[in-house]
């Protein structure tokens, strides 16, 4: 009888023991779905979305002073360029400028041409029309994997 009652208190113990504990889970359960939580977690959306457009910008992000440096190497000191116009959608440059002599703008052409970073080069006859102090224009586009985020 004494073991029997020994049981039927232990196990009232345990039982009471048991419900307090449930009832701690299901208060740590309301705070984890407070309205607190649920705040963090739409900014830490937010913050991911927003790391994604930063990756999306870096991936597409074109490095245009690579190629503007590799045509500078070119240029002689006889020739000044008077505008430089790059299309950022295609990749196309198109050069105004002058050179001092017909044999810079051929040396600043074949340059172009040997470069690995242009290529489709457009260079009218009419760029040959003076020997001295001949004013030039020819376009090219850019290679985008030479310009492309490292």
């Amino acid at each position: 009888m004494l073991f029997v009652s020994l049981t039927y208190i232990a196990k009232a113990y345990l039982s009471a023991q048991v419900a307090d504990t449930e009832g701690q889970i299901a208060i740590s359960e309301q705070v984890l779905k407070s309205s607190d939580n649920e705040l963090l977690k739409a900014q830490v959306e937010t913050l991911n979305q927003e790391i994604n457009a930063i990756k999306n910008l870096h991936n597409q992000h074109r490095f245009w002073s690579i190629a503007l440096e590799e045509l500078a190497k070119m240029l002689s000191p006889d020739i000044s360029l008077d505008s430089v116009i790059i299309d950022r959608a295609t990749g196309k440059a198109e050069i105004i400028g002058v050179a001092g002599s017909r044999e810079s703008v051929l040396k600043f052409w074949a340059d172009v041409h040997k470069s690995e970073y242009f290529y489709n080069i457009n260079f009218p006859l009419s760029n040959l029309e003076k020997p001295i102090l001949d004013p030039f224009t020819f376009s090219f586009s850019i290679k985008e994997d030479k310009i492309k985020s490292p």
